[in-house]
């Protein structure tokens, strides 16, 4: 049966697919294409092979990436394409290479812990930007700022407390907070921001070794030219981070978003690297002569949340919410979304490579595909036959993941309807309390401590305005849970595991599948490549053969 069904499913998919992305509206259907799971190992050190490359200019690197960019602005919201620029424009206090969550500094000096919440720091007294710019405290306290109004953070304060010296206090003990925030927010003067003509929307001006002139080297969706700057304020090459380093003098930004463009780019040279190929185009990528396919693993946590607000049909109603989990083919997802490179997630979230304190006694694959068990749950439920509402923004593999869902909800008598939007709204409906939504993709990091990133997005009320979770949830047991782990010294196992439980039983979350993300490079052009915590390759680090 399920064979059967799923072939239904399959047939209407690519039909469906154009129309549904970047529109706004409903969809029916779904769909899938079958591939061998032909998995390429990755490697970061590939020596140059007898393939024949095409001629590129030795300084410069041609990166295709698969999305384009609102604004350069590196403290705006964004898809991870965006920050694959950013970070290669602007640097942080800090950062954390891939599996550690030892800090490494780069624009701090040094410091050091206070108290539970208090952080006295220190940043080098010679930080320079692109402009010439002294980066002094008073701009951290400034870049803190412009962050923060974009983001939900657990800083409570920034206080300049000299002319390199500042004070960052959390609002919370959580393991991990302050170690994240450091790795996050890039750091910029608050001169050159004044003196940009557009708030660095088409231009940069940081402290890394590149910069963006604007012009003709920004052309919105479709170029973005980064240039190496004359001179780095780090002169100790002792002290240079991996991922600040400068591989090539140019680095152009190809905006390829159609997964073919990508694939035929990578395979005739007008582009060095691909990052990152869409699994459907995997297998005839592989297949091309002297290419290597290289995985990193994704920093998403690939799962759904239900709208908790008072109004939300999934309100008080765990029967309801259980009949969904249940009716969900997750195997199905991920075949679709991953051409035989994917895996349905075993835990209701967490990744056994990158979560800290994650534990194998959550792998019980909780709420299996069982449609009899979903319409079971559904007459006990108080659903009353209204429509729901599912929230997809408009990435192609998202958007099939959700036809799926949607397909799986009318078989077993939900009636759903698809909303694909753009990636500036879909940020904006997210939020629980804005009434845009019953399901929606969450996509939070799950990397590092869950206190700094995956439950604490997901689950911490205080990080909200509304004083709700991510979601709308107001649920006094769930945020006692979590402040428990988010004491000090409450980073514990037996904490993790009841939390953990809590949100499992609750069905307040529920992952889907795992997918690595893929990037491509001729083996006889790139010799090497750099990735840390942010999980995707930094393009000033790529080494192209000479």
């Amino acid at each position: 049966m399920k064979k059967r069904f799923l072939a239904a499913l399959l047939a209407g998919m690519m039909a469906v697919m154009t129309a549904a992305c970047g529109s706004t509206g409903s969809t029916q259907g779904t769909a899938s294409q079958e591939a061998a799971p032909a998995q390429a190992e990755a490697s970061q050190e590939s020596a140059a092979s007898a393939a024949e490359a095409a001629p590129v200019d030795p300084g410069t690197l041609k990166v295709g990436i698969y999305g384009g960019l609102d604004s350069l602005n590196p403290w705006t919201s964004g898809r991870i394409t965006k920050d694959m620029v950013t970070y290669v424009l602007y640097e942080t206090l800090a950062c954390c290479e891939n599996g550690s969550t030892e800090i490494e500094e780069i624009l701090l000096k040094g410091w050091e812990q206070k108290d539970d919440v208090t952080y006295d720091c220190e940043i080098y007294d010679y930080i320079t930007d692109a402009a010439g710019n002294n980066i002094k405290a008073d701009d951290v306290v400034f870049s803190f700022e412009k962050y923060m109004e974009n983001w939900a953070t657990s800083v409570d304060s920034i206080e300049a407390t000299g002319n390199y010296t500042f004070t960052l206090k959390m609002k919370t003990t959580a393991a991990g907070a302050f170690e994240y925030i450091v790795c996050k927010v890039p750091i910029a003067s608050k001169a050159a921001f004044e003196a940009s003509p557009d708030g660095f929307a088409t231009t940069s001006c940081g402290t890394s070794q590149y910069t963006c002139a604007g012009g003709n080297d920004y052309v919105n969706g479709t170029t973005i030219i980064i240039r190496k700057t004359d001179s780095y304020w780090q002169t100790d090459e002792n002290l240079i981070y991996p991922g600040s380093v400068a591989e090539s003098d140019t680095i152009e930004f190809d905006i390829l978003s159609e997964p073919t463009q990508m694939a035929l780019a990578v395979e005739n040279g007008t582009i060095d690297f691909a990052q990152y190929v869409n699994t459907s185009m995997l297998d005839e990528v592989s297949a091309y002569e002297g290419m290597t396919i290289a995985s990193v693993p994704s920093s998403e946590d690939r799962g759904i949340m239900f709208c908790m607000t008072e109004d939300s049909p999934f309100y008080n109603d765990l029967a309801l919410r259980q009949a969904v989990l249940y009716a969900i083919d997750n195997e199905a997802v991920a075949e679709a979304c991953g051409y035989g490179y994917g895996s349905p997630a075993n835990v209701t979230c967490g990744n056994p490579e990158l979560t800290v304190g994650y534990d194998a006694s959550w792998e019980t694959s909780p709420y299996a595909y069982d449609p009899e068990k979903a319409k079971e749950l559904l007459a006990q439920s108080n659903y009353d036959g209204r429509t729901l509402r599912l929230l997809c923004n408009s990435n192609a593999t998202i958007t099939m993941m959700w036809q799926i869902i949607q397909a799986n909800l009318i078989e077993v008598g939900i009636n759903a309807e698809l909303s694909v939007v753009e990636g500036t709204t879909y940020g904006a409906y997210r939020d629980g309390t804005s009434g845009q939504y019953d399901l929606a993709y969450a996509g939070p990091g799950n990397g590092g401590y869950v206190t700094s990133d995956l439950w604490n997005t997901l689950f911490n009320r205080n990080n909200y305005e509304s004083g709700r979770t991510w979601a709308g949830l107001l649920d006094d047991t769930l945020q006692e849970k979590y402040d428990a782990i988010a004491a000090p010294d409450g980073y514990t196992q037996e904490n993790l595991n009841d939390f953990y439980n809590y949100i499992t039983e609750n069905a307040l979350y529920y992952k889907i599948y795992d997918l690595p993300e893929y990037c491509a490079y001729k083996e006889a052009n790139i010799t090497g490549y750099f990735s840390d915590w942010n999980r995707f390759i930094r393009a000033n680090t790529i080494r192209k053969a000479q």
